[in-house]
């Protein structure tokens, strides 16, 4: 093996505790560590984002941007990096040019680097405007392959759709492998393609949901990758990510780690006392998911279905719905399975097993899918589906994109009503209210709530596993 050091972006701070604990962790629980983790040696830390910033305000009764001024105190030699979709930002709905622009600025200001941008349905259009406003604001723009495995899914495809994604002007590109289905040795071939057709860094994203990421980041290592994601131990594997660790001790000998292996076991034993915390968070994984290889439906969206079934005493069904993603995405054109496409397939599909005939009841956000509101369909649609869309269904008013102005006016109005100082004043504040408008309203209303609502919501709670 090379005695180059790897780059390596550690993600338990968003993604590893996002993957088992539904990113309940509390900034609290993170503080003690952080300078330890600044003092590795990452390229940078994934720590904020997608369902974390969520949490933060429905869950945890904290402001996820006072959690990112945290993060900015302790860290001052390692980049942060975040996880954005795209025109949905970290909500769940597209915004107007102007929001994503005010959120951009204000999250390069407080301190995030590097932005990975991604789509759910790979489609460019939807992570142009994102590139570019991380460019103005002089962050490192990462465009995203969302990977995923179909009959339209193929190497010409990926490369094709690297070769876009670095023509709108990113700055780097991950693969992302969000149900963990990039197999070691396709893994090796596409590195080595995507390598050769761009000039960019490259950065790999893989989940251990499958049992294939240890392989996978080792043979991309050895394909000349730039960059790859782990997760200290203590959060690691399962629904998660290969061990930092263990990564490590892949690919040097002891004499030539440039890693400081106590301190990682250090940070590997904060990690592991926390986790204990949260142990009502853990998922029902105690093994390899190969529903994940056979349906590529992710754990964490199945075990929410799964709830969904119980609570409406169908759990006799769970088999049916298991067999209906994959069909269902099959008719949609293969569409990846993360947020929101995630979310949306898998309502459909609970939709078609409770009604025991399919597409009977037709959820509007599927059929925005299928009409293409979301973005570009990777393949093509099933006719009949497309011919039951056209016939039941009467296509409504595209929703109004709100500006910042508009949003501005309403949350100033909301504080005036219930006698709260004009938290619309703050820009971090008004984007709160903006991207999620319920949670904001509870926290500005009372900073002693407690909630623990864990009936989660299709639309809300999907995207607390699939990303």
């Amino acid at each position: 093996m090379t005695k180059q050091k790897i780059k390596i972006t550690e993600v338990v701070l968003r993604d590893g505790q996002q993957s088992l604990i539904a990113s309940r962790m509390k900034t609290k629980d993170m503080i003690p560590v952080l300078s330890l983790l600044d003092k590795v040696g990452y390229s940078s830390l994934e720590v904020w984002g997608g369902a974390t910033y969520d949490c933060c305000l429905r869950y945890l009764n904290e402001d996820p941007w006072d959690r990112l001024k945290v993060f900015k105190k302790y860290i001052k030699n390692t980049k942060l990096q975040m996880l954005l979709r795209g025109k949905n930002l970290v909500g769940y709905k597209e915004y107007d040019d102007s929001v994503i622009s005010l959120f951009i600025k204000n999250s390069f200001r407080e301190g995030i680097s590097i932005f990975r941008i991604f789509d759910s349905l790979n489609d460019v259009n939807n992570i142009k405007s994102s590139i570019e406003y991380v460019n103005k604001e002089g962050g490192n723009s990462q465009g995203t392959i969302c990977y995923t495995t179909s009959p339209v899914h193929d190497e010409k495809y990926w490369i094709k759709l690297a070769k876009s994604i670095e023509d709108i002007g990113a700055k780097s590109l991950a693969i992302k492998d969000m149900a963990g289905l990039l197999r070691p040795n396709i893994g090796f071939e596409l590195i080595k393609k995507l390598k050769k057709n761009i000039n960019i860094p490259l950065h790999l994203h893989t989940h251990s949901t499958t049992g294939l990421a240890d392989a996978t980041n080792l043979k991309a290592y050895e394909a000349g990758i730039d960059n790859i994601d782990t997760s200290i131990s203590s959060f690691s594997n399962l629904y998660a990510h290969t061990a930092t660790e263990s990564f490590i001790s892949m690919i040097y000998k002891d004499k030539d780690n440039p890693f400081d292996m106590k301190l990682l076991t250090k940070i590997a034993e904060h990690f592991h006392t926390v986790r204990d915390n949260y142990s009502e968070f853990e998922g029902s994984m105690r093994g390899v998911d190969i529903n994940m290889l056979l349906y590529q439906v992710p754990g964490g969206m199945l075990s929410i279905l799964e709830k969904q079934l119980v609570d409406l005493k169908k759990q006799n069904k769970l088999k049916d719905l298991i067999d209906e993603i994959p069909r269902i995405r099959e008719d949609v054109g293969y569409v990846p399975l993360v947020t929101p496409s995630s979310q949306i397939v898998g309502a459909q599909a609970l939709m078609n097993v409770l009604d025991n005939k399919r597409y009977q009841t037709l959820n509007k956000e599927f059929v925005d899918l299928v009409n293409g509101k979301y973005g570009e369909i990777p393949g093509k649609i099933d006719k009949e589906l497309l011919k039951r869309i056209d016939k039941n269904y009467i296509e409504n008013d595209n929703p109004i994109k709100m500006s910042i102005d508009e949003y501005k006016k309403e949350f100033s109005n909301y504080c005036k009503q219930n006698n709260l100082k004009d938290f619309s004043k703050k820009d971090t504040d008004l984007l709160n209210y903006i991207l999620f408008t319920k949670e904001s309203k509870d926290f500005y209303l009372s900073k002693n709530k407690n909630t623990h609502n864990d009936v989660i919501g299709l639309q809300e709670g999907f995207g607390l596993f699939v990303e």
